[in-house]
This record gives C-alpha cells, sequence and structure tokens, in this order.
C-alpha cells in the first residue's frame, strides 16, 4: 500500500504501525502543550511550600503535572494528567512512595475514576487527596 505522508510502499501493517505511532506523537505533543499551558494556573494556588513541575518520566510517555507537598515526614507526590485523545478532563494520581501505595482519584459512589474540567481543579483535588496521605501517614 502507498504511504502518502512518506511518498513509499509499504505493508498494511508498516502502514498501521506508521498511523499508531503518529497519532501517540501528536497525543505526547499535545499534553505536553496542555500541562505548559497550565503551569502558571497551578503555581498561583500552590500552597506555601508545595511545587509544582512539568515531567515526561519516559521517552514516549505523555506529559503530567507533578505536584509535591512541603518537605515532611512522607515521600508523596500528585501526578495531574491532561486530558488526551480519549478521556475528558484531567486526571489525577497519587504516589505514596513510603508506602509504595499509588492510586486515581475516583468519585464517590463509583468505581469510574475522577475526572477534573480544569488543570485547577484536579490541582484542588490533588492537594486535598495529598493532605489525607500526609495526615495518614502520621498515624501509621
Amino acid at each position: 500500500m502507498h504511504d502518502p505522508e512518506h511518498g513509499d510502499w509499504v505493508s498494511f501493517a508498516e502502514c498501521d504501525h506508521r498511523q499508531r505511532a503518529a497519532d501517540n506523537q501528536r497525543r505526547i505533543a499535545a499534553s505536553a502543550g496542555q500541562v505548559h499551558r497550565a503551569m502558571a494556573a497551578v503555581r498561583e494556588r500552590m500552597p506555601t511550600g508545595w511545587h509544582a513541575a512539568a515531567r515526561q518520566h519516559i521517552d514516549g510517555a505523555t506529559h503530567t503535572l507533578e505536584v509535591e507537598p512541603a518537605a515532611g515526614g512522607i515521600d508523596a507526590v500528585a501526578y495531574l494528567i491532561p486530558p488526551t485523545c480519549g478521556s475528558r478532563g484531567w486526571r489525577v494520581r497519587v504516589h505514596n512512595r513510603t508506602y509504595r501505595i499509588d492510586f486515581p482519584l475516583y468519585h464517590d459512589g463509583g468505581a469510574r475514576a475522577a475526572s477534573f474540567d480544569t488543570a485547577g481543579d484536579a490541582l484542588d483535588a490533588a492537594i486535598r487527596a495529598l493532605r489525607v496521605e500526609i495526615a495518614n501517614t502520621a498515624h501509621r
């Protein structure tokens, strides 16, 4: 089959592979743009001593906003994941590295991962979740 994007003849499997790779690169680029556009709003809402940083943890992964609480007795971080193809809204994952626990935030009363309209809304939920992890760690 002819691949018009590259101007050569390839198998159907190669064409499919190239299409999936191009889609993935578009998803990665979109996530980078969303994360960088959200950084200013997120930094303004951060509690004193907390930090936010744009990250791409491994090559080929989508970009996230990493939220880290002020230094303390817990090694925990929240990841704000921007909406990409197929997902609606920002999602939040919390990783308590002290106890090796990693989980997404969920809606009350359901087994669906929570989705937030804006990065600011996701940040508010991440801050609440990290504060719960900090409080729980103090009692363990």
